[in-house]
């Protein structure tokens, strides 16, 4: 890295530590465009696995900056130390902004409750990934491998994205992993442990143990534990779900981490910033909070700045809170807690609880994101915006019996809240798990206002 980013990452480290950012060790990198566009595509990693999709991003991200439609000003990746990389050939300006930016995202994912399960090491983790899966395609074939892997990414969102939160219920643990297992990475037990005997029924006539005991969103984890695959397959699912879990916390924060970000490197670098400096800043801050489409920057930033002055002149509290509309757009009672409350709601929040708690007709009208003659449809935009957030978007499924008709078929449940899934994908889906599992699948929803079991293999 050049002597003058060195001499900036120290200054800037120092006054986002002064002001009350804290963070672990944060490594800077300068890369090409070629570089960047490929960590781009590998999730901000510098070693995945082998597979297409990667590809065709690399792809996208190169021939979008060659063709000047855009370009990655920052990538940083959620590791300890925290990975940092810089497009060579911004300005110096730029490589200050990106510079504050990563600082804030490393005390963000430090500090905010959503990262605190996720492991640091995933970079070691990714190869450890790659280097797996390279072994399979020396052993069983480059080609059936890639297949698998398209039968396995087809479902990487059939998951808890809250089991690293979960804490088992006693005899849980004992159940899943009897002492005489190893513990291992998910992705090799399949080699080093072998299949659990089938549970022995308390007496003769007893019901078996029902599979799964509850009903779980963990589709991916459930068949890489009970689906007929051979170990390197198991090992793959296992993968998949590791890697899908590891992002789940960045999907959930991402209109909050982005807006915590683009205030800090905001507060951190006008102070020092050159009349000449100050233009380029505002044309890059410009750019980044255009409102074009839904901009994360954008809400995130000015929602963060709504609750800092609301907490600044006092505009909480149930006084506050029993007001009409129009007294509460002027109502003023300093208390000087607006960054107090900030590092509050960067540290419980995800973008769902945030957008709840402090998304509000008032931050609407003067944002200009409705019409004041629009404001009884407030509370429906703002319900469907927060529909739109829940599971990062994707239906939530449950199986709920894996012994449907005591046929060893598997039974889905579709949480429905008034969206139909659209059925050709819903069909995809339940083509993949029916070869993954071997046996016929079911899934009920409601299509057509109408209770429905869609099938596959049957």
């Amino acid at each position: 890295m050049r002597k003058e980013l060195r001499r900036w990452t120290e200054i800037l480290r120092e006054r986002a530590l002064a002001e009350g950012l804290s963070f672990p060790p944060v490594l800077f990198e300068e890369v090409g465009p070629e570089e960047m566009a490929m960590l781009a595509a590998y999730g901000g990693f510098p070693r995945r696995y082998s597979h297409w999709r990667f590809g065709s991003e690399y792809l996208r991200y190169r021939e979008t900056y060659r063709y000047g439609l855009g370009r990655i000003y920052e990538l940083v990746a959620n590791t300890y130390p925290v990975h940092a990389y810089l497009l060579k050939g911004n300005t110096l300006l730029a490589q200050k902004l990106v510079m504050a930016h990563v600082y804030a995202h490393a005390d963000f994912f430090h500090n905010n409750l959503a990262f605190k399960p996720i492991p640091k090491d995933m970079e070691a983790e990714m190869a450890h990934h790659a280097a797996f899966v390279e072994k399979a395609m020396e052993r069983h074939g480059a080609r059936s491998v890639e297949e698998f892997l398209d039968l396995a990414l087809s479902l990487e969102n059939l998951i808890d994205p809250h089991a690293l939160y979960i804490q088992r219920q006693a005899g849980e643990d004992k159940e899943e992993r009897p002492p005489d297992r190893l513990q291992v990475r998910p992705y090799l037990d399949p080699y080093v442990n072998p299949p659990p005997a089938p549970p022995k029924e308390a007496e003769e006539g007893a019901s078996p143990i029902p599979l799964p005991p509850r009903p779980t969103r963990d589709i991916l984890g459930f068949l890489a534990r009970h689906a007929p695959l051979a170990p390197w397959q198991k090992g793959i699912l296992e993968i998949i779900r590791e890697e899908s879990l590891y992002y789940v916390p960045q999907a959930a924060t991402k209109i909050l981490n982005e807006g915590w970000a683009t205030y800090w490197h905001t507060r951190l670098l006008l102070p020092l910033l050159s009349p000449e400096e100050a233009l380029e800043f505002a044309e890059l801050q410009a750019g980044l909070l255009a409102p074009h489409g839904f901009n994360p920057y954008r809400l995130g930033y000015l929602l963060l700045k709504e609750v800092e002055e609301r907490w600044d002149k006092g505009r909480f509290g149930p006084e506050y809170e029993a007001l009409p509309l129009g007294e509460r757009l002027t109502y003023e009672r300093p208390t000087g807690l607006g960054l107090k409350q900030l590092f509050q709601v960067r540290t419980v929040h995800t973008d769902l609880s945030f957008l709840d708690s402090f998304l509000t007709p008032e931050f609407a009208l003067r944002q200009r994101l409705l019409n004041p003659e629009d404001l009884p449809r407030f509370a429906e935009a703002k319900k469907a915006l927060l529909f739109r957030l829940t599971n990062g978007g994707y239906p939530i499924v449950e199986l709920v019996d894996a012994n449907y008709g005591n046929r060893g078929e598997l039974l889905l449940e579709h949480a429905y809240e008034g969206v139909e899934l659209d059925l050709k994908k819903t069909q995809a889906v339940l083509e993949n798990l029916y070869r993954l599992w071997g046996r016929p699948v079911h899934l009920k929803t409601v299509v057509g206002e109408k209770e429905t079991l869609l099938s596959a293999g049957s």
